[in-house]
């Protein structure tokens, strides 16, 4: 059992603050657009979503941008509700942290998460989808190259292996699995547009008899033929996806999880390690043994 603090995964937010939109521009335009989406399930392109993934109701306020003589509207946010907010411009949101007030730039198009951040506070994140159906697990931030060869070396990964990656994002670990060790993958993500970009990043690695994509909620998916998990999912994230781990998983399949533990599984952890990537930048590996 490796000794590396437990709580280092929670201090590593920087890939994560990446991707939120702190500062307003007027020039701005949102990522994440209708066309990728169905607008029955998720978010309009003249709208922004917000879902609440912690434990508690979450209190904010909403503005439109450049409207600073303007009384907000103020709304609190109950655990697990999504709430949509129509809106042709940039919003600015509200709320509070260690006592303070913060306000960050909201984007139309967009889906946004209440989650649980560093040390225990509620912070405001991108979030992958804005579903009503489906629970937003965490945004796409893609792991760098050097994490995900330590995430397969770690996992013993060979051509024999077969796994699956839960929010494959743009199919890297799934696709590196079959190119460098002739490995089988399955990669799994809600969203159409980064399952159309695994594709044709398969068909650029020339993998695709290898691996398979699938769009679909992770929640939904039976997991039990993997011999390897992988995971890029924030802490809440990977503790909700924990019973499922421990109900379609066969006894000795391995999880490797970037940069967060799994909350209660620290008898399973058989080991962990640090690795920087190509700017210097540390990130965390831990892996479990089911």
């Amino acid at each position: 059992m490796s000794n590396l603090p437990r709580r280092r995964a929670a201090a590593i937010l920087i890939t994560i603050l990446a991707v939120l939109p702190l500062i307003a521009s007027t020039t701005a335009r949102a990522e994440g657009t209708a066309q990728d989406k169905s607008p029955s399930l998720g978010v309009g392109e003249h709208e922004i979503t917000i879902r609440n993934v912690t434990a508690k109701p979450v209190a904010y306020s909403l503005r439109p941008y450049g409207s600073e003589a303007a009384k907000p509207a103020s709304f609190t946010l109950p655990p697990s509700v999504l709430r949509r907010h129509p809106t042709p411009g940039i919003m600015i949101v509200a709320y509070l942290k260690y006592g303070r007030e913060l306000t960050y730039s909201l984007y139309p198009g967009r889906a946004y998460s209440f989650r649980v951040g560093s040390g225990g506070q509620t912070d405001i994140w991108v979030g992958a989808h804005g579903r009503e159906d489906a629970v937003d697990l965490a945004p796409y931030v893609p792991t760098p190259p050097e994490v995900v060869a330590k995430m397969l070396e770690m996992a013993k990964v060979g051509q024999g292996s077969l796994v699956y990656d839960l929010g494959c994002g743009d199919g890297r670990i799934v696709i590196a699995a079959a190119k460098t060790y002739g490995a089988r993958g399955v990669g799994i993500d809600i969203e159409p547009a980064r399952i159309r970009e695994c594709k044709a990043n398969a068909a650029a690695a020339k993998v695709e008899s290898l691996v398979r994509f699938r769009t679909s909620d992770v929640m939904k998916v039976d997991l039990s033929p993997a011999t390897v998990v992988t995971t890029y999912l924030l802490p809440e994230s990977n503790a909700l996806v924990r019973p499922k781990l421990e109900r379609e998983l066969r006894p000795g399949v391995l999880v490797v999880t970037h940069n967060y533990i799994i909350p209660g599984w620290e008898k399973k952890e058989v080991d962990s390690a640090v690795v920087r990537d190509a700017e210097d930048v540390e990130h965390s590996v831990f892996l479990y043994k089911r």
